[in-house]
This record gives C-alpha cells, structure tokens and sequence, in this order.
C-alpha cells in the first residue's frame, strides 16, 4: 500500500507539470503568433518573450495585453461621455462638433495601419472605441439641436440611428475584417423595429410584428452572409480570422433570432387567443402570418441550419398556424366549441404530416431505405416539426377539456359513496358538454390514424413499439369516448351502465373467440370498458350485483380460455390477471350483497372470507390440471387479499374478529394439507392464537396464562414429540407456537398491568427461554425469549428513564445522542462484522 501511494503521488505530480509545460507553450505560440514582424524568433518553446529562464507567469502575454486594451478602452469611452456631459456647454457648435468628429474619425480609421503592423487586438479595441464614439456623437448632436433634432422624438430618432449604425458597422467591421463591428451591428440592429414601434404608439400585435420582422431580418442576414462566403461558417472564419469568432457569431445570431420568434409568437398567440372582437384577431394575424412564413423559409430553404433546428422552425410555424386557425373560428363556431377549433386544425396538420413521413420515407424500416437514396432533408424535418408541433397543441387542447371530462367520467361516485354509506341514494343528474366529447373522438381518430400510417410503413404486417404504443393509446382513448357518447346525448343513468356493460362484454367476447389477433389493445379496451362500468355502476345496488356477477363469470371464462397450454406468454399473464379479478369481483359482489340484505358491515364480512376460502380451495382443485397453475396461484392470492380485507372489515367489533380470526385459522390448516403449502399451518397456527386472545380480552380475563399455559404445555409436548421423530423438523414449526401462545399475551398484560409480580415472573420465564435457546442452539426460544426479555426490561425501565431525563438539564439527552452517534460513527465497521455474526449464528441455529 505504501508504494502504491507512492507511485500514485509521484504520477500527479508527473500530471502537473506536464499540465503547466502544457500551459507554457500555448502561452508561447500564442505570443510568436501576435508578435510583430521584427520580433526575434529565436526564444525556447515553452519560455514567454523575453529572457530565457525567466520565472514563469501566472497571466499570459495575451490574456495580459487583452485586459490591457479592455480597461484603455473603456476609460476613453468613459473620458468621452464626461466630456460631452460636463465640458460640452464651454465649446460652441463648431468646436464640439470638430473634436468629437475628429476623435471618432481618428478611432475608426486606426485599425488598418495597426492591421499592417499585425497589432490585431489593438486594432479591435479601437474599433470598439470608434463605433461608441460613433453613438455618442449621435446622443450629443440631439442634446445641442443640431438641425433641429432636438423637436424629433427620442424612440424615433433612436430608431433612425441604431438603423444606421447597426448597418455602418455590419459593413466596416466585413470591410476591415475585424471581429467587434461585426456582432455590435448586429446587436444595435435589434433595436430599431421595436423603438419605431414605440414612436409610433404601437399595439401589442405591433411589437409582435416587430419582433418577428427581426427575427426574419437576423436569419436573412445569417443566409446573405452564409451565401456570400459560399463555405458557410468555413468562410466566415477566414473572413473573421478565428472559428471561435465565426461560431459565436453564428450561434448569437441563432439563439437571438430565434428568442425574438418565439416572444413575438407567444404575444401574439396571447392577444389571439384573448382577443374580444374579430379585428383584434385579425390585426393579430399579421404576427402569426410573418412567423408562419418565416418558420417554413428556415425549414425548407437554410440549409446550413441544423436539422433539429429546423424541426423547431417547422414546430413554431405550426403552432402559430394554428392558434391563427383557432382563434378564427372561435367567432364562427357555436358557443363552449373554442377549444374544438384549436383541435381540429391541430389534427389535420398531425395527419398531413405523419402521411409526409411515410412518402418521404422517415418512418420506413433502415434497411429498406437503401444506401442510395437517402431521405430528403427539407420534407423530413418539416414532416417532423409538423408532426412535433402540432401533437402538442392536441395534447394542449386535449389538457384543457380534461377537467370537463374526468368530473363526467367520475360523476357516479359521489352519490355512490353516499349509497352505500347512508343507505339512501341521492338526487343526481349526469351532464356532458359535446366539445369535449368531440376533442375526445378527435384523439383517438388521430391515433388510429398514425397507428394505420406507422404499421402501413413498416410493412410486412409487423408493428413496431411505436406502431404498438399508438394502437393502445387509441384503444384507450377510444373506449370513453364511445361510453361518453350516450351521457352527451342525455340518455338516462341506466341505459348508459347497460351499454358500458354491454360493451365490455362484447369485447371479453372477441377476446375469447379470437385469443391471439391484437390481444394487447383489446385488451387495454376491456380494463378500461370494464373500470368505467364498475366505477359507474356504485350509483346504485342492484347494479352492483349484476355487473360484479357478469363480470365475475366473464373473468373466469377468459383465465380458463387464455391458460391454456398451447398459449403464449401474453395470453397466460393475462389469465392471471383474469383469474385474480374473477375472485376479487365475487368478494365485492358478496359484501355488496350482505350490505344489501341489511346486513352491517363486520357481519356483511364474512361473506367476503367465504369467498377467500371458496378461492383456495378451487385454487387447489385448478392446480392439478396441467396449465394451469399460474392461474390457480393468482387466484389464491386474490383469496388472500379478500381475508385480509374482511379480517380489517371486522376489526371494531372484537367479538366479530375473534370469530374471523378462528376461521381463518382454520382454513390456514386446511390450506397445510397441500404438499406444497406446508408453512400455511404456521399461519392458521397464528390466526387460531390472536383468535383466542381476542376471545380471551372480550371476556375481560385478567390473567391470560391460566388459558394459554396449558394450550402452551401441550403445544410444547407435541412439538418436542414432532422433532424427535424428525429430526429435520425446525424450531418454529415445533416450538414457536406454543413459546408465543402465552408469552404474547402475558406481554401485552404486562404493559397494562401496574403490578410488578407478572413482570417479574415473565421476565424470568423469558431468561430462562433464552438460555435454553442458547444452550441447544435453538431459533424459536433464543428470538422469542430475548424478545421478550428486552420488551419487558424496556417496560421496567422506561418510568425511571423518563424520570431521570425530566430532572437533567436539556441539552444533556442531545450531548449523549451526539456522543453516541459518534462512538457508532467512528466504530461503524467493527458494529457492522458483530451484527453480521451474530445474524449467522441465529440463522445457523435449528
């Protein structure tokens, strides 16, 4: 280990001087580079300009020399600004206007004889210093009213002026190949449109237009300068002397143009969508028109955009086309049918593009696009964006129905849970707009729709995920739409729970006749079809009764249909999940019977446990035939999850829980007979003991060991019998039992009882079961011995504890929890190896 981190540390520091050689010679090329024509070239690689073995500097020459110009160049700016503020009033007309002229000319005509003498940066910072000058001179003739300006307004003459120097300085900076003017240009050009939009007391679908027109200029001039250097941001780079400039540049140029779309579109959608009469939407329509056509020109004519961003331009022109749409035929369409005009248009645009997909090719299988003709780039990302943009104003549309739907769908429950609480059934009435319902079926066209396109793509009859997943997602979507179809048109409560029922039936019908055609989205049908009509059918009793029933029946002939042996994988989960439902819809149906009979609810639960023990048995009678015994195990846990549920149905009322808890213990017995189902004795085993406890505490019996000391003796004796003639017999089985049959109770005395003799002689019952544990090396009396051994010590102990913390001063309990938690921190692994041993010498015991 010592060489190790010896090695370790003599490679980080190999590491680090390699890094600062590294740093070194960037610092030094970078200096040979800048460095004028007559500088001596003859330094060592590696040693800055200047003596060789001189100390190494933390700032390099460049970064040094760039900071310099930085700093110089804001302090003349600055010196500038004062002057024109402070000492302008001092000089008339001619001489302001002769020094402030002279400085600029001066500033911008610097930069080509210090290009000749290769000072680069010089040359920048003087450019910057020229075109702020530039504005400045602007700014102080309006202040002096040279011509008249000062009667002009400042958004307009700003305008003009931003205009002019934005395009002053797009063409000095290309004429003189610098870097600055060129993105100061086209920064200053983002301002004219929207403070001429200000001079002009523009509206809001004005600064919409404005900015939008922006965007469109900003592309525009990133296509004219992609176009004239023909190498898109290749030339650009010769042009500018750096790809770091050029990519920037262009990114910019990207990023700005495309944050000016975008907020021009959203305040313009905004007003659109807001707008009380139709000459506010159509004023608005002069935004959404421009980024309409500026979206497609993105898309389908600049080609260096990347394809994602061009899906993007694609998606944004959609989405305005369609807010355009929607927000027209909100004054055509009737009242409550807005968001329908949003949607349909949404739709049609989600179609068009999805059959553009499948032509261009984009949806067809890799290997049958051939190498040799690939996909043609405008159609398939403008078939992308399309697709994109217009999924998500459906979504958006289908997001603001889904209140409106999901109080239709979930109608019948409130008055159901007052049915079945109260017993009275309530005045309801159940109402449905048909917009909503309309969007609905819209959806789930449209999904089919690109279900049928995608497979159709794909070819040979098979379907990929995304085919699949849009197959499902219209059988979902499908199937409320069709049940919402008769509470839109008024029909009464029963005749829709009929044609929900009937529809779910029909299509459990199709399933069982034809187990392998489409089994996932007819299924998807029949869950969603089904919890629809359960859900709906809690509105009333008898109704309950008949589709839990039919139901019920359905599930059953499915899980026996579908299990069988010749069937696959799909088909047998699904058996699974039919045969659980099927015993899981006779345990609703039988509660729903005894509440109807008038019976109370613990009473109503035995019904339920009758039906858990009916499911195991025909779950043991179904294991036997071959095939079906993944069915037989689910529907035996549905039994199980039907006795928890009456076992907690009964537990506020004692008497009723003792009963339940004796026969579920007796059919945990039954259940042991199975060769396979040994360890559910120890299950009955427990539920008959908590059975007699509860009878034991009913009958207000103060001493529980005079009842359970001699089931314990026995217990005991035929256990210790049962290990002797099997050895391989464990403890629990033998022993477990009997141990808890009269510990468990003496404890939960104990810690009600204010006497010290039960303590003390179950305390000593306990040491004793714990050194026999040990002394035979025993699981069964080491666990429950020392468990109750420390329970009772806790219970012994916890008045002086409590006493004792209430007499110290408070912060002494936080000290020691402090103390501890570090003690077990700073031991934390020594802790860990004494737990893990002692875990195996439990588990190695018998």
């Amino acid at each position: 280990m010592w060489q190790v981190t010896g090695e370790l540390h003599a490679l980080d520091a190999r590491r680090q001087w390699l890094a600062q050689r590294q740093h070194d010679l960037l610092a030094a090329l970078r200096v040979r580079r800048d460095a004028p024509a007559g500088t001596r070239a003859g330094a060592p690689m590696g040693v800055p300009v200047g003596e060789a073995g001189a100390s190494v500097r933390e700032i390099s020459a460049p970064s040094a020399r760039t900071a310099l110009l930085i700093v110089g160049g804001v302090l003349v700016v600055v010196a500038a600004l004062v002057f024109t503020v402070v000492s302008w009033g001092r000089l008339g007309i001619g001489g302001r206007a002769a020094i402030l002229l002279a400085l600029t000319a001066c500033a911008l005509a610097l930069p080509r004889p210090l290009r000749r003498r290769q000072l680069t940066a010089t040359a920048e910072a003087s450019a910057a210093v020229g075109l702020a000058l530039v504005l400045l001179d602007a700014y102080a003739a309006r202040e002096a009213g040279l011509g008249g300006l000062d009667l002009v307004g400042p958004a307009g003459y700003w305008a003009v002026v931003t205009t002019l120097t934005a395009v002053g300085a797009g063409a000095y900076g290309w004429w003189q190949r610098l870097r600055i003017p060129l993105p100061v240009g086209f920064l200053t050009a983002q301002l004219p449109g929207l403070l001429g939009t200000t001079a002009s007391g523009g509206t809001a679908e004005d600064y919409a237009t404005a900015m939008i027109a922006t965007a469109a200029m900003d592309f525009a001039a990133l296509y004219a300068l992609a176009a004239h250097t023909a190498t898109g941001p290749a030339g650009l780079r010769d042009r500018l002397g750096g790809e770091g400039a050029a990519t920037a540049l262009v990114t910019g140029a990207r990023v700005i143009g495309g944050g000016w779309a975008l907020l021009g579109g959203a305040l313009a959608a905004a007003h659109a969508t807001s707008a009380s009469a139709p000459a506010e939407v159509m004023r608005a329509w002069v935004p959404l028109g421009l980024l309409v056509l500026l979206g497609t020109a993105l898309c389908r004519g600049f080609r260096t955009l990347p394809f994602a961003l061009r899906c993007g331009a694609e998606g944004v022109a959609v989405v305005a086309l369609t807010v355009a749409i929607g927000a027209g035929l909100r004054w055509v369409v009737p009242s409550g049918w807005d968001v329908a005009g949003y949607a349909a248009p949404a739709a049609l645009i989600m179609v068009w593009a999805a059959v553009s997909s499948v032509r261009s090719g984009r949806w067809a299988k890799p290997a049958e696009r051939g190498p040799l003709a690939p996909l043609p780039e405008a159609a398939a990302a403008a078939a992308a964006g399309e697709l994109a943009a217009a999924s998500v104003m459906l979504l958006l549309t289908g997001v603001v129905v889904l209140p409106e739907l999901a109080y239709a769908l979930t109608r019948p429950v409130v008055p159901g849970i007052t049915l079945w609480l109260d017993g009275q059934p309530p005045r309801w009435s159940w109402q449905l707009a048909t917009a909503p319902l309309f969007v609905l079926w819209l959806v789930a066209s449209v999904l089919a729709t690109l279900a049928v396109l995608r497979a159709r793509a794909v070819g040979d009859g098979h379907l990929d995920r995304a085919a699949n997943a849009l197959r499902n997602a219209a059988a979902l979507a499908a199937v409320p739409a069709l049940l919402l179809m008769p509470v839109a048109v008024g029909l009464p409560y029963a005749w829709v729970l009929a044609a929900a029922a009937v529809v779910t039936v029909a299509v459990a019908v199709d399933v069982v006749r034809r187990p392998g055609a489409a089994l996932v989205p007819r299924l998807s049908a029949l869950a969603a079809s089904g919890a629809l009509a359960l859900l709906w059918s809690s509105a009333d009793r008898a109704a309950v009764l008949a589709l839990c029933g039919t139901f019920a029946a359905s599930a059953a002939v499915l899980a026996h249909v579908l299990a069988a042996p010749t069937a696959s994988p799909a088909e047998r989960a699904t058996a699974r999940v039919a045969g659980a439902f099927a015993v899981l819809a006779l345990g609703v149906e039988a509660f729903a019977s005894g509440l109807t009979a008038g019976l109370p609810g613990h009473l109503a639960a035995f019904a339920v446990l009758a039906v858990a023990v009916l499911a195991a048995c025909a779950a043991a009678a179904w294991h036997r035939i071959p095939g079906r015994e993944q069915v037989s195990t689910a529907a035996e846990g549905a039994g199980y999850v039907l006795a928890a549920t009456a076992l907690a149905l009964t537990a506020p009322h004692p008497d009723a829980l003792s009963l339940a808890l004796a026969v579920s213990g007796v059919a945990g017995l039954a259940l042991a007979l199975r060769p396979d189902r040994r360890r559910a004795a120890l299950a009955g085993t427990a539920l008959l003991i908590a059975s007699s406890w509860v009878r034991l505490s009913l009958a207000g019996v103060t001493f529980p060991e005079a009842y359970t000391l001699p089931v314990t003796a026995a217990a005991l004796v035929i256990g210790h019998r049962r290990r002797t003639g099997n050895p391989e017999t464990g403890s629990w089985p033998a022993y477990g039992a009997g141990l808890s049959a009269t510990m468990l109770p003496s404890l939960s005395a104990a810690f009600n009882d204010g006497n010290w003799v039960r303590p003390l002689l179950l305390g000593t019952a306990a040491l004793l079961v714990t050194v026999v544990g040990v002394r035979t090396r025993l699981q069964a009396p080491l666990v429950v011995g020392s468990g109750v051994l420390v329970l009772v010590g806790v219970h012994e102990l916890a008045p002086t504890v409590v006493q004792v913390l209430g007499l110290v001063p408070r912060w002494v309990p936080l000290a020691a929890a402090g103390l501890l938690l570090l003690l077990l921190g700073a031991t934390y692994e020594k802790r860990i190896d004494e737990a893990r041993r002692l875990r195996d010498t439990v588990r190695s015991m018998g």
